[in-house]
């Protein structure tokens, strides 16, 4: 249990580290992380960002579950909105804890930028393995996932990605609330441009609590950086998250 504790106090130090360096920055340049600066290298801040999702999840066996979301987005100063869509997703666990899981993302995006501006139309899916590994004091969570985007009618040029995630998951009993503390890193591929490679990160804080038997709402503090990219943006977001599970299988 001593070393159990030890590993958890490693863990969380290294997040708390990631997450005020991240937020020390006072003015909108970010160095890259893996390589030396390019010239010119600047990374765009768009004021804080807001994040809104409502969702509903249904259980049909003990293994299987459908997933149905919808999201928005608001950035700079949570005062434009960005985008805004609707995602479905199929889950299957495996064996305990170990899931595989697809994911369909049909997005509106709000292009504020250049000469033809609006709503662009996008599609994008994604493929999970997830696995929860529960240590006693703590879980650590594991997903991969590959990721296949482009615009509707108008691109056939793909944005793909291969994601690693993994967060620790605390328990807080007296307020009966877990504690999401997670990294991810975004590794880009297949696109003709010097883009491609580990070009973006996350850290994410979050308080998920059950409310009543079939509701979880959620708040979430979130820091998302370029790496190196050509137009790099750096973003922070805060988020809420209402999710209603129907279960079949009581």
């Amino acid at each position: 249990m001593n070393m159990t504790l030890k590993n958890f106090q490693l863990v969380f130090l290294i997040f708390a580290f990631q997450f005020v360096a991240a937020n020390s920055e006072s003015d909108i340049r970010v160095s890259p992380v893996f390589e030396e600066p390019i010239p010119g290298y600047q990374s765009i801040y768009k004021g804080l960002e807001g994040w809104g999702i409502a969702e509903v999840s249904l259980k049909i066996t003990k293994k299987f579950s459908i997933d149905l979301a919808q999201h928005v987005r608001y950035n700079y100063g949570i005062a434009w909105l960005d985008k805004y869509f609707t995602q479905v997703g199929f889950n299957y666990e495996l064996f305990k804890d170990f899931k595989i899981a697809v994911k369909g993302r049909f997005i509106s995006d709000n292009d504020t930028e250049g000469n033809i501006q609006g709503i662009d139309s996008k599609f994008r899916y994604q493929t999970d393995i997830s696995y929860k590994h529960d240590i006693g004091i703590v879980d650590l969570t594991y997903r991969l996932s590959y990721q296949n985007s482009n615009e509707l009618g108008l691109s056939d040029i793909h944005n793909q990605y291969a994601r690693f995630r993994t967060g620790v998951n605390y328990k807080i009993k007296p307020i009966k609330t877990v504690l999401k503390i997670e990294g991810e890193l975004f590794n880009q591929f297949k696109k003709e441009n010097q883009d491609n490679g580990i070009n973006l990160y996350r850290l994410t804080m979050k308080l998920n609590r059950k409310i009543k038997k079939n509701n979880e709402i959620g708040v979430f503090y979130r820091i998302q950086k370029d790496i190196d990219r050509a137009e790099s943006v750096s973003r922070k977001i805060i988020g809420f998250k209402f999710a209603h599970k129907f279960d079949l299988t009581n």
